[in-house]
């Protein structure tokens, strides 16, 4: 197994725990079609069974290594597109067109899925550990009194340095400037971190301020008053970050909701160690049947991504070229993410101790 990144930033390897639940894809991108997608270094096939179940396979027939993303579904089976070879949604083959008996041995990986549309999730480390442990819950999403909307984007960027950048907010004045809350400017107040075996959370409160522009066409709040921001997430493990900024209404006489909620909720699944698929969704509780006001969050969180993608990629195409350096400098502003770090590093030690290689069957590449 590979070394753990004991740096702040990343060391370029395989540094993502296995025995952990990932976001494999979106419910609407998995139907009755083959669906290919590299997770976690490994090629990984997703489609649906008639019953309208989720699989997740290997994406490699154990014949000539070719894609079975490359076939086609035959009911709930998958069929090589090379010499025929079937796969039962277990991983089993069950056929081989040019011979009477299927040889000892043929399979495929079945991948435990978990399904909670919007998500659906899969867990690519030891298969007896995922029977005692369920998907986080993400209740904004689902449940009633919600707007919710969502998208997908790809980065060239190892995953940690993903989690690095959404536990510090303190690069907003410098990276998104037009949307950085006023409360960013100066000296914002310190974190309040909480710590446990797997997750980390942080929160504090602003001294109210008035909102920059792109919060008051989204809520329709006075732009001439103030309010309460208050910033709070959760590295809730090495797949998903979710974090809130609420604003509250001080105004006694404010005809509307006192609290205006928008959960923004990220899975991070390293695609390998040089890149990463970013799923995201956005909940609201206010102004919810408006589509305006859907559309204007949809385009300041597309806004906010590309930004980050320009500076992390790049930070990336350095690292790579150049080496990680192990003497970065820290502050007190990065205490959420060296936490962060810690418990990735404490999982990857108990898999490398309990003897887990299932990692990537090929060499990864620098793409």
């Amino acid at each position: 197994m590979n070394t753990p990144d004991n740096g702040f930033v990343l060391d370029g390897q395989g540094n993502y725990p296995l025995n952990c639940w990932y976001v494999a894809a979106a419910s609407d991108e998995v139907g009755r079609s083959l669906l290919a997608r590299e997770l976690l270094g490994q090629p990984v096939l997703l489609y649906r069974q008639e019953s309208g179940s989720a699989v997740a396979l290997t994406d490699v027939c154990p014949h000539r290594a070719v894609p079975l993303s490359d076939g086609q579904l035959d009911g709930d089976r998958v069929v090589c597109g090379y010499h025929g070879f079937t796969f039962a949604p277990d991983g089993q083959c069950v056929r081989v067109p040019s011979q009477a008996h299927v040889p000892f041995g043929a399979s495929v990986r079945s991948f435990p899925v978990r399904e909670d549309p919007p998500v659906v999730w899969i867990w690519m480390g030891d298969p007896a550990k995922a029977e005692h442990k369920e998907p986080p819950r993400l209740p904004w999403l689902h449940d009633e009194g919600w707007s919710t909307f969502d998208g997908r984007v790809h980065m060239d960027v190892n995953y940690l340095a993903l989690h690095d950048n959404s536990l510090d907010f303190t690069h907003l004045p410098y990276v998104h400037k037009e949307l950085s809350p006023r409360g960013y400017v100066t000296i914002p107040p310190p974190l309040d971190i909480a710590v446990s075996e797997f997750s980390v959370t942080y929160s504090r409160t602003f001294p109210a301020a008035r909102l920059p522009q792109w919060q008051i066409t989204a809520t329709g709040l006075d732009a001439e008053s103030d309010y309460d921001l208050r910033e709070a997430g959760q590295f809730v493990s090495p797949a998903l970050h979710i974090v809130h900024m609420d604003i509250t209404v001080l105004d006694p006489e404010h005809e509307g909701q006192a609290e205006y909620r928008r959960p923004w909720v990220r899975g991070f699944t390293p695609e390998n160690p040089y890149s990463t698929h970013v799923f995201y969704w956005v909940a609201r509780n206010y102004r919810l049947d408006q589509h305006e006001v859907t559309e204007h969050l949809r385009a300041v969180h597309e806004r906010l991504l590309r930004e980050d993608k320009h500076v992390l990629e790049s930070l990336q195409r350095h690292a790579v070229r150049y080496g990680v350096r192990k003497d970065l400098t820290l502050v007190n502003a990065d205490i959420a993410a060296v936490k962060a770090h810690e418990i990735v590093n404490t999982m990857l030690i108990r898999e490398r101790a309990a003897g887990l290689n299932m990692r990537r069957p090929f060499p990864a590449h620098r793409g």
